[in-house]
């Protein structure tokens, strides 16, 4: 017979446990979170330090080009081996790894002699950041459970976008203030500290995730070589064009790798590095298009915002990055809720009126012209803001909330595959919309008309459309003509944005559905 419960040691004591086991509990969202900050911050804060560095370097464009464009290849190339491996081998131990590689790179960029160094390192911080991305939904996702993991991971994406946007704001200041090899030399301390928490702080996996299985080695070759050929070509189009031999032959390569991966695939589910039968469920080809669109529809319209602010009208790095602290705030106001806005909202829902606010945001600022200030895209920033802080959290942890546990790195890398090839589509995009525009307005009629000689009018427009307006300050009549053409190109990228953000409004709502969420049995096979 059973005798009545009476008290024991562990339920007398049952505070402090709990005490530590909260304070535990919040190690995995303070590391992820702060390894994200470094891997995207990353990407943005070089850009306004490229023109100190060509001074100190002897630098030309094509290798300044190279100084952000390695960074980026080589992180979208390996994003989803990195979270295939991870599944493999232990999600904390490539991790880890990737904030080690990233940190001794950071410290090799900021002592770099030369630009070849420089971009040499640059992409193996790439690959350390693929690493740690791949690894980080993962890591969230089984660290916590319910209304708790939606909120780390918002506090992740809204962390980890905040971080994007304030890359001028911290860029600018660090140039202005140290140079710009402090933009390298701020990531060592944080690095450190991710790296020592990571081992002393975050759970041992190796024991759920070794032993699945052999390495998917062809998958992982095709997926590499056919994703870097891929993002190499969106990156040239818009500079060498779309018919440069260059750029034709690495989309045609590229498109017949990832055929050729999707194939092998296919016919090896077991090993696959991306089981493609998890596009049968819905939520999570709803997630993966939601994270093309997002980038394309963000990202891809920031760089065009910077060279208004910065070229058109004048402002420093640092007074554009101030600027953009209208799109930051909210953002970050916003994301750390969305455990409170999903008890309103689906994730569906969330990420569908997230696109849409980002749609009439854009739509707003497409009102632009050659006579407007910075506050014409006020409403604009601030609506893209509200959007980022809606959408994002939800968005990145339907792709592992939907997927057998096992498959949680897979998921997050092919999720996180997508933005920086959202990012490239969207400014290729943009900068065709944008060089066409200056073309069709800034004829070398109007421009030698305007006083400009009749053998710098290619120039001219290049520099226009790089934002470059000090070579016309002699020539009123033609300067106003360019402010002209580079606004209404503008306003038609914000057009295009918009649409963008309605159409993926209404396919994030379709497809990403509440039943598809928590304990998905694996695809069936065939």
């Amino acid at each position: 017979m059973a005798q009545p419960a009476s008290p024991t040691p562990s339920t007398s004591n049952a505070s402090p446990p709990s005490a530590a086991a909260a304070s535990a509990a919040r190690w995995p969202a303070i590391l992820v979170s702060g390894a994200g900050i470094l891997m995207t911050l990353d990407v943005t804060i070089v850009n306004v330090a490229l023109p100190d560095i060509a001074d100190d370097l002897g630098a030309r464009l094509g290798g300044l080009q190279w100084v952000v464009s390695a960074y980026t290849l080589a992180f979208a190339a390996l994003l989803l081996a990195a979270g295939s491996v991870s599944d493999r081998i232990g999600r904390r131990r490539v991790f880890g790894a990737g904030v080690a590689l990233f940190t001794v790179a950071s410290a090799a960029c900021a002592f770099a002699p030369n630009v070849g160094t420089l971009i040499i390192f640059r992409g193996i911080q790439g690959v350390g950041a693929a690493m740690v991305m791949a690894t980080s939904l993962a890591l969230l996702a089984s660290a916590y459970s319910g209304r708790t993991r939606q909120t780390a991971i918002g506090v992740y994406s809204g962390l980890s976008g905040a971080a994007a946007a304030l890359g001028p704001l911290v860029g600018g200041a660090l140039v202005d203030g140290l140079g710009w090899r402090w933009i390298f030399l701020i990531n060592l301390p944080v690095g450190v500290l991710v790296v020592v928490g990571t081992w002393l702080k975050l759970p041992d996996d190796t024991t759920d995730t070794a032993g699945r299985g052999r390495l998917d080695l062809a998958g992982v070759l095709l997926a590499i070589g056919g994703l870097f050929a891929l993002n190499y070509a969106v990156i040239k189009g818009p500079e060498e064009g779309w018919t440069a031999t260059i750029v034709l032959t690495t989309l045609i390569v590229g498109t017949l790798l990832i055929v050729a991966f999707v194939v092998v695939e296919v016919v090896r589910p077991s090993i696959a590095l991306l089981d493609v039968r998890l596009f049968r469920i819905p939520s999570f080809t709803g997630a993966i298009l939601a994270s093309l669109f997002g980038r394309i529809t963000s990202f891809g319209l920031l760089p065009f915002l910077i060279l208004w602010l910065q070229g058109m009208l004048g402002n420093s790095p640092f007074r554009t990055g101030v600027k953009m602290l209208v799109l930051t705030v909210p953002l970050l106001l916003i994301a750390p809720l969305s455990g409170l806005v999903q008890r309103v909202l689906t994730p569906g829902q969330a990420i569908g009126v997230g696109f849409a606010v980002a749609g009439v945001g854009s739509l707003t600022m497409a009102r632009v012209d050659a006579d407007s200030s910075w506050t014409v895209m006020l409403p604009g920033f601030i609506l893209l803001g509200i959007a980022g802080g809606l959408s994002f959290p939800p968005l990145m942890g339907v792709a592992v909330g939907v997927v057998p546990a096992e498959r949680a790195g897979m998921a997050s890398g092919a999720t996180n595959m997508f933005f920086p090839l959202g990012t490239s589509i969207g400014v290729a995009a943009g900068g065709a919309l944008l060089t066409a525009r200056i073309a069709d307005d800034l004829g070398d009629d109007v421009l030698t008309g305007g006083g400009v000689p009749p053998g710098a009018a290619d120039r001219v427009r290049d520099g226009v459309a790089s934002g470059r307006f000090a070579p016309l300050k002699d020539h009123p009549a033609a300067l106003a003509d360019a402010r002209g053409a580079f606004t209404s190109g503008l306003a038609q990228i914000c057009l295009l944005m918009a649409v963008i953000g309605f159409v993926a409004a209404i396919l994030c709502t379709v497809l990403i559905r509440e039943s598809d969420r928590h304990e998905a049995p694996p695809p069936a096979a065939g």
